[in-house]
């Protein structure tokens, strides 16, 4: 029985393969186009869900490492303008 049904798939297969190399060679590239679309909404489907939650786990936990590192750093206020101490020194124009 497994025999069977791999046999024809691989019989199908060849076919496909087989008219592939009929058609010309823009035809081909649009047969191509297709398959690489289906193929890739086909992974986007099946490994789309875990690779979201992937991303946004760590786009989470990068925002609150920003969030950190800004709470750490205490700049100066001068009313809604925050001056940080590293530029309070240099000159504006240094040329």
């Amino acid at each position: 029985m497994i025999k069977n049904l791999l046999a024809t798939l691989v019989l199908a297969v060849c076919v496909l393969l087989l008219l592939r190399l009929a058609l010309g060679t823009r035809r081909r590239q649009r047969v191509d186009a297709v398959l690489r679309g289906a193929a890739r909404s086909i992974r986007h489907g099946t490994l789309g869900p875990w690779q979201r939650a992937k991303a946004r786990r760590a786009a989470a936990r990068e925002a609150q490492d920003a969030i950190r590192r800004a709470q750490r750093r205490k700049p100066e206020r001068d009313g809604n303008v925050i001056r940080p101490k590293q530029f309070q020194d240099k000159p504006r124009k240094p040329h």
